[in-house]
């Protein structure tokens, strides 16, 4: 990863206006109970079973059997009933009474949502309340808590509770303040989306008050107060006021005496009359438990979702088309079947035919790795490349498909500035139509800082050293219909293609074939950019039309939820350079709380050269569009990124990518947030990057190809990354640095993802203190993860890099409690060492275990001289490393462990 200075700061402090607006009561809103499911009613696999042997369960048992001799199988399936599409929260019901901290694997209609933590309970006898917010289809879904492999289970489930979510939590991220607090535990706490980290008045001070400012006035009517989850049963005495100016406050829910029991989560769920406030404050007078008032999360709503309703059977078996992140309409994207446990990458809707395995009258190029030649930036490290006119690349249908995309290069014009080219297609014999090639969003020269400033290398082909990269674009395009599987498609070069003349070659290196679903229907509460003027397909700028519809969802008062793209192309195509983290840069700027949708990745998107989002708050979704920029070069202030900003309990999934700077920048410590099922192709600098604090955040589910700069990345800049998840994800040659990286941090996990084809300065996954996180504690869980030609030579230090880099550069103390498990991943063809240890990393615990490393191209296991400390070396199994299955050429560092077979 390189970084530049305006990513050492990418806080942006944004100046909420104070809106002079009075109290206003409405009709009451009515909570509904919610729905419990028990447990031993539920559908039950791998040895989980009903018991009855401990006391406090509710109905007739509880589900045992989550034991170690179960792992990797024992599951509990909960078949529930929505009455409409939308979010929900599932109150898991447990006891732990092992003493730590267990987890257990969420499931919902079969798509992995997350790995849930359960906090010890006191013993056995002991029940609390595990609550997460999931997104059912209408009708019947399915919630599942499975014991993974990559879980430590060992708990008992009593029920389920499932009761419509309140909808986005208004408070979260935003500013708080108290009029006491003691040291360590303030006011900011409440708001973070932590429950482990708490708000605690000052001894003696009551009535100590804790105040949230919204931003903006809010219609809300109802608080929820959070305790963590593993303290005892207390009450509080408190009072909810809210007010418009934060001088005049009315109360919207006189004092009152709440019980917080971690059996029922720990937590007080206070309703009353919607009214309209920008401040909410609660005013506590008594805590049973303490010298003053306390909550983990001050949680503030507006109105209530839909009501679930209870189903009569449970299902043992999740439905067979799963979704992770199901949103009011189906998806326009074909949603996989999730991996099975033991797999790797992301499960996408295409079929995959590398080039040089079809058939062809061209030439093979590769396999090689090294830096600049074509071969080396093509998957597998291999191509095909057409010449003459006739030539050709030829494909036979495995199934029905109608969308088609080309990974392909053509050559740079002498200025840099690229060329345009085309190829055509023949389906079963017949032309069809003449794709376009181009190269302008391809080929760069020089070096990092060839131009200065934060633009990074050059599109001047004689820049120094002349060595080209990043020489591979993508094309993508609907067939005039859906063909049948036999189908015999052919990408052929003739005489007459756009500049056959000025172009010597095309180099095809894959081709993916997929199905186009029927496009999306615009939701209930959505407005249209066409009612505001944009233009589908119609090459206007359609800037001032996106930015009316947003205007109007923002200032609708919670009554519209986001902002619809209809099918079409719409350009964000007039602005002003600069950067979208500080406001100086044209983007598309979305408030808390408004949405944008589209009708599908083959249907909707939106290009140009200010085709960005940035995110000022979250609690959004943001999803089925593609996102094409029209960055030529990578610029650090200037370059666009797809998404960025704060997604703090955002839901941003079924995205198509490319052309931007960035794919994904979560920062300004996001919280909650999930990107999913989305594709990120040929972006100038990181494919995703979590910054500054985010937290509590899952990537999973994505194909990440030809990033310029980490494919995916946590970087703890300023603040620790907390509890994030990357897992599931296919990341495919990265041009620059590594194809996951984790910088600093704190319970961070990398879990069955497919890394291939490092091109140069990285790995396939490094972790350590690079790049000056605050510090790196905690565990970080590196697990499952499968490994093909990953590693590279560092053309900046001279020597080769492992396909796992464990890397502690400028440590200096900053790795402290520390627990990491590279544990169970497979490693294949790695271009040097198959693990790579360096630097300083003293006092802290590393584990090796049972991971596979098959044909090294150096060293198995290579621990460096630079290296000290000391790791564990446990079951694990090297076939194949010239230079030696194990080697320690540091006399200060220690290897200790046995099993495994050097």
């Amino acid at each position: 990863m390189n970084r530049s200075p305006w990513m050492q700061r990418c806080a942006a402090v944004l100046a909420a206006a104070v809106l002079a607006v009075q109290l206003v009561a409405a009709a009451p809103q009515a909570s509904a109970a919610p729905t419990i499911y028990e447990a031993e009613s539920a559908a039950r696999a791998g040895g989980a079973s009903v018991a009855s042997d401990h006391a406090g369960y509710t109905g007739s048992g509880f589900v045992g059997g989550y034991t170690d001799a179960n792992k990797g199988s024992a599951a509990t399936t909960f078949t529930v009933s929505a009455a409409a599409a939308g979010s929900y929260s599932a109150a898991l019901r447990y006891a732990n009474g092992t003493g730590s901290s267990q987890t257990l694997s969420l499931y919902v209609n079969g798509s992995k949502l997350k790995q849930l933590p359960l906090p010890a309970t006191a013993n056995w006898d002991s029940w609390a309340a595990a609550s997460e917010t999931v997104s059912l289809n209408a009708g019947s879904n399915t919630i599942q808590y499975k014991f993974d492999a990559a879980d430590s289970g060992n708990v008992n489930l009593d029920h389920l509770a499932l009761e419509a979510s309140l909808g986005a939590n208004l408070a979260l991220g935003k500013a708080a303040t108290a009029s006491s607090s003691v040291g360590g535990f303030p006011a900011s706490n409440a708001v973070d989306g932590n429950v482990s980290s708490y708000y605690e008045g000052a001894a003696g001070t009551y009535p100590n008050t804790l105040t949230v400012d919204l931003g903006s006035a809010q219609s809300i009517s109802s608080v929820k107060v959070k305790l963590p989850s593993g303290w005892g049963t207390r009450s509080q005495t408190l009072a909810v006021l809210g007010s418009a100016n934060n001088t005049s406050y009315s109360t919207l829910k006189a004092s009152a005496s709440y019980t917080f029991d971690p059996a029922t989560g720990n937590e007080a769920a206070i309703s009353f009359s919607a009214s309209s406030a920008r401040y909410v404050r609660l005013s506590f007078t008594a805590n049973s438990g303490a010298t003053g008032g306390q909550a983990a999360e001050l949680e503030v709503y507006g109105q209530a979702g839909a009501t679930p309703t209870p189903t009569a059977t449970p299902t043992a078996t999740p439905t067979a088309t799963p979704t992770a992140t199901p949103t009011p309409t189906p998806t326009a994207t074909p949603t996989p079947t999730p991996a099975p446990s033991g797999s790797f990458g992301a499960t996408m809707p295409y079929d995959t035919y590398q080039a040089e395995s079809l058939t062809h009258n061209g030439t093979a190029i590769g396999p090689s790795r090294t830096f600049g030649d074509p071969a080396s930036e093509a998957s597998g490290r291999r191509a095909v490349r057409l010449t003459g006119a006739g030539q050709y690349v030829q494909l036979t249908l495995a199934k029905a498909a109608q969308g088609v995309t080309v990974r392909y290069s053509i050559p740079d014009n002498a200025a840099g500035t690229g060329i345009d080219a085309g190829i055509s297609l023949y389906v079963n014999g017949t032309l069809k139509q003449q794709v376009p090639l181009t190269s302008k969003y391809s080929w760069i020269y020089g070096s990092y800082n060839t131009e200065g400033g934060e633009i990074r290398w050059s599109n001047n082909p004689s820049a120094q050293p002349t060595t080209p990269h990043h020489m591979y674009d993508e094309v993508s395009f609907k067939l005039d219909q859906s063909y049948p599987a036999g189908t015999v498609l052919k990408l052929q070069r003739d005489a007459s293609n756009l500049n056959f003349g000025q172009t010597s070659y095309v180099t095809v290196d894959l081709v993916e074939t997929e199905a186009v679903p029927a496009a999306l229907s615009k939701p209930a509460n959505y407005v249209s950019v066409t009612d505001y003027g944009a233009t589908a397909n119609g090459g206007g700028d359609d800037t001032a039309a996106f930015n009316s519809a947003i205007a109007a969802v923002k200032n609708s008062g919670g009554t519209l939820k986001g902002v619809w793209i209809p099918a079409g192309s719409f350009t964000i195509g007039s602005g002003t350079k600069g950067a979208g983290y500080n406001g100086t840069g044209t983007r598309l700027y979305l408030d808390s709380g408004v949405s944008m949708r589209g009708a599908g990745i083959w249907h909707s998107e939106i290009n140009g050269a200010y085709a960005g989002l940035y995110l000022r708050g979250g609690n959004v979704t943001i999803s089925d569009f593609k996102i094409a920029p029209d960055d030529r070069i990578r610029d650090d202030y200037n370059g666009v990124t797809a998404v960025e900003g704060n997604g703090t309990n955002s839901t941003i999934t079924n995205l198509w990518i490319t052309h931007a700077k960035v794919g994904l920048w979560l920062t300004n410590q996001t919280s909650g947030a999930t990107f999913s099922n989305s594709r990120i192709r040929h972006v100038w600098a990181d494919g995703v990057n979590l910054h500054y604090g985010t937290s509590n955040t899952t990537v999973t589910n994505n194909s990440v190809r030809t990033s310029g700069d980490d494919g995916l990345a946590m970087w703890s800049d300023t603040y620790l990354n907390t509890n994030n998840t990357f897992s599931f994800n296919t990341v495919q040659i990265p041009t620059l640095a590594n194809n996951i990286a984790i910088y600093g941090g704190k319970d961070n996990k990398v879990l069955s993802n497919l890394l291939e084809d490092t091109v140069v300065n990285g790995s396939g996954i490094s972790f350590g203190t690079n790049f000056n996180p605050p510090s790196m504690t905690g565990t970080l869980t590196v697990q499952n993860n499968r490994l093909v030609r990953a590693g590279s030579l560092h053309k900046d230090y001279g020597y080769g890099i492992g396909a796992i880099w464990a890397y502690w550069l400028n440590n200096n103390g900053k790795a402290q409690s520390l627990t990491v498990s590279v544990a169970g991943n497979t490693i294949e063809d790695s271009t040097y060492a198959g693990v790579f240890i360096e630097e300083p990393a003293p006092g802290i615990s590393v584990t090796y275990s049972s991971n596979t490393i098959t044909n090294a191209g150096t060293h198995g296991f290579y621990v460096r001289g630079s290296a000290t400390g000391s790791s564990t070396f446990t079951n694990n199994a090297v076939n194949g490393a010239p230079s030696g299955k194990f080697v320690n050429d540091s006399p200060s560092f220690t290897a200790s462990g046995s099993g495994n077979n050097w």
